[in-house]
C-alpha cells in the first residue's frame, strides 16, 4: 500500500501560531476594558497608578518593544530575556511560548509564559495593593479560559497542563512573578 506524502504531513501539527502567539495575546490586552489597569501600572510609576486615566491604543503600542530601539525604553516585550541591564523604577511585561509538550502528532499543549517585574521602589500602590499581584490576577482574569486572536483559548488549569503555576522570580531591586497558563496547538 502506498502513502500520500502530502496527506502524511498533513497529519501532523505545525504550530503556525507560534511565531505570532505573543503579539497576538499582548493585542487582546490592548483591546480588553478589563485589562486597562494593567496598562496604567506599567505605565505610570505613582502609588496612585491606578487612578489615572485609561491608555489610547496609540499610547499602549508604543509601550511595545519594537526590536529596534533600546528596550529600555519601553515596558511590554515579546520575548523572556532583555540584553540591556536597567535600574530604572518601571515595570516589564513578558509574553512568550516557553514550551511545547506535543500530546498527539495533530496537538501539543504550548506553555506561555507571562512575566511580570516591578522594581521595587514602586511596587506598593496606594490602595494598599502591590502593583505586581494587581497585574498578575488581572492578568489572570483577562486571559483565563479566552479565545485570543486565532490563538485558541487559553487556561490556568492544572487538570490540562500540568505545567499551569504562578512562581516568583526576580533579583534586586525587581520582584516579579511569572503566570504559566496552557493553549492548545496544531
Amino acid at each position: 500500500m502506498a502513502y500520500d506524502m502530502k496527506m502524511v504531513k498533513d497529519a501532523y501539527a505545525t504550530y503556525d501560531v507560534m511565531p505570532t502567539l505573543s503579539y497576538n495575546i499582548i493585542e487582546h490586552l490592548m483591546t480588553n476594558p478589563d485589562a486597562e489597569i494593567i496598562w496604567k501600572l506599567l505605565k505610570y510609576n505613582d502609588s496612585d497608578a491606578w487612578e489615572k486615566p485609561n491608555l489610547t491604543r496609540d499610547e499602549k503600542a508604543k509601550m511595545i518593544y519594537n526590536g529596534m530601539d533600546g528596550q529600555d525604553n519601553f515596558n511590554v516585550y515579546l520575548d523572556y530575556f532583555m540584553d540591556e541591564a536597567t535600574n530604572k523604577e518601571k515595570s516589564f511585561l513578558r509574553i512568550y511560548p516557553a514550551a511545547v509538550y506535543p500530546t498527539t502528532r495533530t496537538y501539543g499543549i504550548c506553555c506561555v509564559n507571562l512575566e511580570v517585574l516591578v522594581h521595587s521602589q514602586i511596587n506598593h500602590l496606594s490602595d494598599y495593593t502591590t502593583r505586581l499581584d494587581t497585574i498578575i490576577q488581572a492578568l489572570i482574569k483577562v486571559l483565563n479560559g479566552v479565545e485570543v486572536n486565532g490563538v485558541g483559548v487559553l487556561y490556568f488549569d492544572m487538570g490540562a497542563n500540568r505545567y499551569s503555576r504562578i512562581a516568583t522570580i526576580g533579583e534586586k531591586p525587581y520582584k516579579g512573578k511569572v503566570i504559566t497558563m496552557g493553549v492548545n496547538l496544531s
